[in-house]
């Protein structure tokens, strides 16, 4: 069984704030996600400054592309971004644009699946055009709600296993507790490790759980 991997999502926080909390927790991180709202706030340049202060450290950039798929793609990996994602729902002509790109950066594709109404068969097709990863995931305004990625994430792993898939929205130390016998590759932790009083500690949490 693969161990599963970490991706922290910096969504609210300032540029300077988002430094100061890896510094105390990048060396139990494994993906470093620069969330959309940061990247309206702050711009790429975040991904950039980012990826200078821990250049080992694999930088997602939530560009979330629904158009415009190499051009897009482009800024993303220029800003220094190992991975960028493109939504589900965009055009299959605008996700192979966005993995040409990729292609030609040594970048990977993680195709958000977000409000996808057939995530399970959707993964099938998007394999086929060679995508990297995909991310089962609840927005965070449906999270809100108490809905989870679970059953979704259960029905996928039937299909597909759980290789190359991530899980996204309210992730916290009970949920991956619940995935154990569905477990993704990835998950992806935003607002309890990054609205935590102690970070540290919250990752460790997380850490505890998947482990």
């Amino acid at each position: 069984n693969e161990t599963m991997r970490l991706q922290v999502a910096f969504d609210l926080l300032s540029l300077e704030e988002v430094l100061a909390l890896l510094e105390e927790v990048h060396d139990l991180v494994d993906i470093v996600e620069i969330g959309t709202p940061l990247i309206l706030k702050e711009g790429l340049k975040a991904v950039t400054k980012i990826k200078e202060c821990y250049p080992d450290q694999v930088v997602l950039a939530d560009l979330k592309i629904m158009d415009a798929g190499a051009l897009e793609a482009e800024i993303g990996f220029d800003a220094g971004a190992d991975m960028i994602t493109v939504l589900g729902l965009a055009s299959r002509t605008t996700k192979s644009a966005a993995k040409s790109t990729a292609e030609q950066h040594g970048g990977k594709i993680v195709v958000d699946l977000i409000n996808h109404p057939h995530p399970v068969q959707e993964w099938e097709e998007l394999r086929k055009i060679g995508m990297d990863f995909c991310c089962i995931h609840t927005a965070h305004d449906d999270a809100q709600q108490h809905n989870t990625p679970l059953e979704t994430l259960e029905n996928f792993h039937k299909v597909h296993g759980g290789s190359r898939v991530a899980v996204a929205g309210g992730v916290k130390p009970s949920l991956i507790r619940e995935m154990k016998s569905f477990p993704p590759e990835i998950v992806v932790v935003g607002s309890y490790i990054t609205g935590a009083e102690d970070a540290r500690e919250a990752v460790q949490k997380i850490r505890k759980a998947m482990d």
